[in-house]
């Protein structure tokens, strides 16, 4: 009869089955003691590995010296390519110079986040040599990056600044300062009655030139005195009214344009001074990691050198402490046994307190480490379980919020704030608005908005044409339009007031098929919007939409009663009236003073001729 029958097994696994833990673990480590010399065999294999592993590290130590040399040597061309763009980009023209220097710095720095990218690997490699923890190395290259970032988008800003400002009188801001003093010029000039328009719109075109030269404030204050005096000037010329508005408008132009100048150059001084500091911040960076990369180096080639010898008489030592420890690790491993489950138990006592964010600390592959692993995996879909279920209520929450504060509002603007106020509150979202058809269905016109942007776009009458974008498809097609990254959306229209938008969800607000507006949100992070949210917006737009019917049938009936009502008043005093003369002048000077009208006149048709028997004028 074979071992594996089932005759014999089950004696077997009956008889281990009944031994107590202590002595089966002192069984195992007995056969353990026995294979303990085929270690010896194993460990002298190891040596080979092991030199191996510190062969590898002497590599990573080079590797990381030669990154950090790449580092360097690109930040070094990087500033070159900076400063040749800074010195000569006037001389060589715009496009010229962003064709030489500013591509290919932008390539350079390109090579230097894939030089730090390779470089987080090795962090380990450095911790691991005590030069420095992997915490800290890992900050150093993050602040590398940041600044890295800044530096570029820095130099950018810097570079778009001096393509709007112009380089020379056809381009850029200096182009329209020119053409709107050349605009004043033609009327000024070559007149004798307005010498002293013309004398003062030279010492303007001095300071202006004074400005574009040296820069300086003085000269920004000298040229808005004397942009004034020149407008204070016109009164005292035989020029036309007409002419005058028209040469107070061109000096407004002027002085627009001049302004406009102003604000580029104070934004490429605030750029530059951002872009020097975060070139500064990054050359003692990579000083570091460079030196960093020549410590390991020389200290791996040093550990290599001694590591044979300390390795064979560590294996030595090891095989006869194994045969030892083999015996002694059966008293003690009962209880290292205990342990693990112990731990099992504390987390599952927090999680029945409540907290889900408790999690089994055992590190081990074995049966209890599977035990564990299951443990945490379900305890985190509890705790999703029990978010998803916290969201739900909050959104129940959300919309019976809603539907109160509905229920109170009287205008289409009341109800889109109410809302999105609401919303904003409940689940932080970086941005909410509602927007509602015109009159003609072709424009949907933003009615409440968040935060600065929100009143911004309130005041500018912000509107968005039908089809466009995810709001214009959503009120389209009459369904919701989710874009988890906007990066990838084609036709998403972005907003310079909501930089940071990243995600964005459209619902429709549409009752009986018929679509009145559309109610969107946003996120400052790609999938920080999904189905949930989908669903959490339709109930509102649901009552939104009624109550958005309700608002406008109540303000029609509202405005029919006022009509109503003041009908009858009139009619009330033209009753009141003794002679068909006096009643005519009742109701022209009634409906004069109810709508307002400048003029209102009652005809009454005789067979001779029409008469008129009452005129009201004001």
């Amino acid at each position: 009869m074979s071992p594996s029958s089932p005759h014999s097994a089950p004696g077997l696994a009956g008889w281990w089955s009944r031994l107590p833990f202590v002595q089966k673990l002192l069984l195992s480590f007995g056969g353990l003691f026995v294979i303990t010399l085929l270690i010896a065999a194993a460990t002298l294999f190891g040596l080979y590995r092991t030199q191996t592993a510190y062969a590898e590290a002497l590599n990573q130590g080079v590797k990381l010296r030669i990154l950090s040399d790449r580092v360097k040597v690109d930040l070094l061309q990087a500033r070159r390519e900076e400063k040749n763009f800074l010195l000569r980009w006037q001389t060589e023209g715009f496009d010229t110079a962003y064709a030489n220097y500013v591509i290919t710095h932008g390539v350079v720095l390109d090579d230097m986040r894939a030089a730090l990218k390779d470089m987080q690997p090795l962090g380990a490699t450095v911790a691991a040599s005590n030069l420095e923890t992997q915490s800290q190395f890992d900050a150093d290259l993050t602040a590398l990056q940041s600044n890295l970032e800044i530096y570029q988008n820095r130099f950018a800003d810097l570079t778009d600044a001096y393509n709007r400002r112009g380089y020379d009188e056809n381009t850029g801001l200096e182009a329209k300062v020119r053409a709107a003093a050349r605009a004043i010029e033609s009327t000024v000039y070559n007149q004798e009655s307005l010498k002293d328009l013309e004398i003062t719109l030279l010492q303007l075109r001095r300071a202006e030139k004074d400005y574009l030269t040296r820069g300086g404030q003085q000269y920004v204050d000298e040229v808005h005195v004397l942009s004034g005096t020149l407008a204070d000037q016109l009164p005292e010329t035989t020029l036309s009214a007409l002419a005058q508005e028209q040469l107070r408008k061109q000096i407004v132009a002027y002085r627009d344009a001049f302004d406009a100048i102003v604000a580029v150059d104070r934004q490429a001084g605030a750029a530059e001074a951002e872009l020097i500091l975060a070139g500064r911040a990054i050359e003692p960076l990579a000083g570091k990691i460079e030196t960093l990369g020549e410590t390991l180096s020389t200290q791996k080639a040093v550990e290599a050198q001694t590591i044979a010898s300390q390795t064979f008489l560590a294996s030595i030592i090891t095989i006869i402490f194994a045969l030892a420890a083999a015996i002694i690790l059966a008293v003690f491993v009962s209880g290292q046994m205990t342990r693990p489950l112990l731990q099992l138990t504390h987390a599952a006592g927090q999680i029945a307190g409540g907290d889900f964010s408790a999690r089994a600390q055992v590190q081990s592959t074995d049966e209890v480490g599977q035990l564990a692993q299951t443990f945490n995996s379900m305890t985190e879909r509890l705790g999703q379980a029990f978010e998803e279920v916290r969201r739900r209520a909050l959104g129940v929450q959300t919309s019976a919020e809603v539907s109160r504060r509905l229920s109170a509002a009287t205008s289409a603007r009341q109800l889109a704030l109410e809302v999105v106020q609401q919303l904003q509150a409940a689940f932080h979202y970086y941005y909410a608005h509602i927007y509602f058809f015109d009159e003609q269905r072709q424009n949907l016109m933003m009615t409440g908005g968040t935060g600065e942007a929100g009143a911004a776009m309130l005041a500018a009458g912000h509107a968005i044409p039908r089809g466009r974008g995810l709001v214009g498809r959503a009120a389209e097609t009459n369904a919701p339009v989710l874009a988890s990254d906007v990066s990838t959306v084609i036709g998403w229209l972005p907003n310079p007031l909501l930089p940071d938008t990243r995600s964005e969800l459209a619902v429709p607000i549409s009752i009986g098929g018929q679509v009145l507006g559309v109610v969107d949100v946003q996120q400052d992070r790609p999938g920080g919007l999904d189905e949930s949210d989908v669903e959490l917006l339709q109930s509102i737009a649901a009552q939104v939409a009624i109550t958005l019917q309700n608002v406008r049938a109540y303000e029609q009936t509202r405005a029919r009663a006022e009509v109503e009502t003041l009908t009858n008043l009139i009619g009330q005093k033209i009753q009141r009236a003794s002679t068909p003369e006096e009643a005519l002048q009742t109701a022209v000077r009634e409906v004069s003073s109810a709508f307002g009208a400048p003029r209102v006149s009652a005809v009454l048709e005789v067979k001779t001729q029409p008469q008129t028997l009452a005129d009201s004028q004001p």
